[in-house]
């Protein structure tokens, strides 16, 4: 009796299994339109079709040639624009970099045109309008030994500064004056003498913006505070004094060697020595890849000195360079490596 019930319960599974695997797939009943029966005399309603593509007025050739409009890009740190601006027109702001605003915007805009050979005519004496002489723009063609350029057209502007009664911001707006194409049949349409108003004005905010660039990087070298000078150390060797304790400039000449093409062969911090090798630098691969100026040149034979620290009227530090085997180098040299030094510290934006 009990084998028989399990065989019952097994087989009963199976066949419920089997029951719970096959059932049917529930279709989707299919829809279709229904058509309505009017009556005689009544309108018939309209009844769209479901992909009916609504009628459309052909594009005219205008709209179709359409290209995306041309935006100022306020580049510049004291660049901005406003809102709803139907001109092109940038206004400018003063801050730490321009100083007073309208002076340094009529330089730029004269460095800008002097660099791209352009006359400019200043048509006032406020020197608020401007006009520039032709600016032809070429077009590249072929490639390689066999490139040329060949003229496309020829513009002509209007640059206008407005500043405020408060000379802390002023307005620049260009006007396209003239323009004549060099290829027969075509023409300026209203969108393109917008983008040509827009391009010059872009150009001279970038003019503006390198030109605050420059400012910073003065204004930051300026600011750094360099105590070096010549003088003698505790024993009387010439030496480069500085007011920055021994261990800050331990650790900073460290930085510097590099800058000077300085490499450190050894160093004992219980004597405070660094022994350090000379070669007359050069400007490699990758200083060159990176714009970057070969390392300050010494008054120094290629080789091994020591540069030795010790306190100097309590707080300060005396860097004495001896060479190599320890005999300090004559006054004369010494002084002579104050320049490169100072340079070098004011390029690297140490503290000395």
């Amino acid at each position: 009796m009990q084998k028989w019930a399990k065989g019952c319960v097994a087989v009963s599974v199976l066949l419920g299994g089997c029951a719970f695997f096959d059932k049917e797939t529930t279709e989707t009943p299919s829809t279709s339109q229904v058509s309505l029966r009017i009556p005689e005399g009544l309108a018939k309603p309209n009844q769209p079709a479901a992909f009916d593509i609504p009628a459309v007025a052909p594009v005219s050739g205008q709209i179709a040639n359409k290209k995306p409009p041309t935006l100022i890009l306020a580049t510049a740190s004291s660049s901005r624009l406003e809102e709803e601006e139907k001109l092109s027109r940038v206004w400018f702001e003063r801050n730490d970099l321009t100083g007073d605003l309208l002076p340094f915007i009529q330089q730029q805009l004269r460095d800008f045109f002097a660099a791209q050979q352009v006359e400019l005519t200043q048509l006032d004496d406020a020197g608020l309008r401007y006009e520039t002489g032709w600016i032809q723009r070429s077009r590249s063609s072929g490639f390689w030994l066999w490139k040329s350029e060949n003229p496309v057209d020829q513009v002509r502007y209007q640059i206008e500064l407005a500043p405020r009664p408060h000379g802390r911001s002023l307005s620049m707006t260009s006007t396209l004056l003239e323009h004549q194409y060099f290829v027969a049949g075509e023409q300026l349409s209203v969108q393109d003498a917008k983008a040509n108003e827009v391009n010059v004005l872009n150009r001279i905010i970038n003019q503006v913006a390198i030109a605050e660039v420059q400012a910073a990087r003065e204004q930051r070298l300026a600011v750094a505070e360099v105590s070096l000078e010549p003088g003698l150390d505790q024993a009387g060797n010439p030496a480069l004094i500085t007011r920055q304790p021994t261990d800050v400039t331990w650790s900073q000449l460290e930085l510097l060697f590099p800058e000077l093409n300085l490499t450190v062969t050894d160093f004992d911090r219980s004597v405070m020595t660094y022994y350090v090798s000379y070669t007359k630098p050069t400007r490699g691969i990758w200083r060159t890849i990176t714009f970057r100026d070969a390392p300050l040149s010494l008054p120094l034979e290629d080789g091994e000195y020591q540069l030795v620290l010790s306190r100097h009227n309590g707080t300060g530090t005396a860097i004495s360079w001896q060479d190599k085997s320890g005999e300090p180098l004559p006054p004369a040299l010494v002084s002579a490596l104050y320049e490169p030094m100072v340079a070098a510290i004011r390029a690297a934006g140490l503290e000395f």
